[in-house]
């Protein structure tokens, strides 16, 4: 008996060590992840600091006098110091090109000119569409100016598109063409006839833009407002938080 006794609590005493390190380990993990997310969370908030830092310095740039060598200021910043972090900034040109879908799709032709004159010149298309129907809408953006809006591919060749159920749809495009160059895209609007559109084209400088407000169309309605626009990238080591603003002088 005393036998039996020794061995059931030496099983006992196994069991409660199998538990006990069983907790343990549970425990290390929920604290081990719990930290990650904690130390994720806080660099995510250090990426967002530096990119909204990196954003005013621009703004604040660009809207120094006089507007002839600032305002036209091309150059963006690449891995400057932000807080704790770094950022890069790219300056763009900001289009607003609302308008009314007289059919189920229109096309839209900007031009971009990337420039290697500076440190850093705008490399990305950014676009934004909304509208204010129940109808959903759709964008896509194009290399080329387009012959037929309802027969794209025929003239141009499709780079990116945003078809979802939500609103705004929203295109990023990295342009990998060497500098320097001129560049023509199309952007494309689908959707039902007679729903109005809100499309925000964000782009490198068109030659004719300076320190007017007409995207250099010719005088005279429908204007094509032209504003400055800056997307800034904040990074903290591995996390990375992006913001943009539109604005004009």
């Amino acid at each position: 008996m005393r036998l039996g006794s020794r061995g059931a609590s030496i099983v006992a005493v196994i069991i409660m060590l199998a538990i006990v390190t069983l907790l343990g380990t549970v425990f290390v993990a929920l604290f081990t992840g719990s930290l990650e997310r904690s130390t994720g969370a806080a660099l995510s908030a250090r990426a967002l600091y530096s990119a909204e830092g990196g954003l005013e310095a621009a703004i604040g740039h660009l809207k120094e006098a006089p507007a002839s060598l600032y305002w036209t200021w091309r150059d963006g910043y690449l891995g400057k110091p932000a807080g704790s972090g770094t950022v890069d900034v790219e300056v763009l040109e900001y289009e607003n090109r609302d308008s009314t879908l007289a059919a189920s799709v229109k096309c839209e032709p900007f031009e971009s000119t990337i420039t290697a004159a500076g440190a850093n010149p705008s490399r990305t298309v950014y676009m934004a569409l909304s509208w204010g129907t129940s109808n959903n809408m759709g964008l896509e953006l194009y290399d080329n100016t387009i012959a037929d809006c309802s027969n794209p591919l025929a003239s141009a060749n499709l780079l990116a598109s945003s078809v979802t159920s939500n609103m705004p749809e929203i295109i990023r495009y990295r342009v990998t063409d060497a500098a320097p160059a001129t560049l023509t895209y199309t952007a494309r609007v689908s959707g039902t006839t007679g729903d109005v559109y809100q499309l925000r084209i964000s782009h490198p400088d068109e030659a004719a833009f300076g320190t007017g407000k007409t995207c250099g169309q010719p005088a005279g309605p429908p204007f094509k407002k032209c504003m400055r626009a800056v997307i800034s990238l904040g990074k903290a080591q591995n996390a990375r938080r992006e913001v943009f603003a539109g604005f004009s002088k």
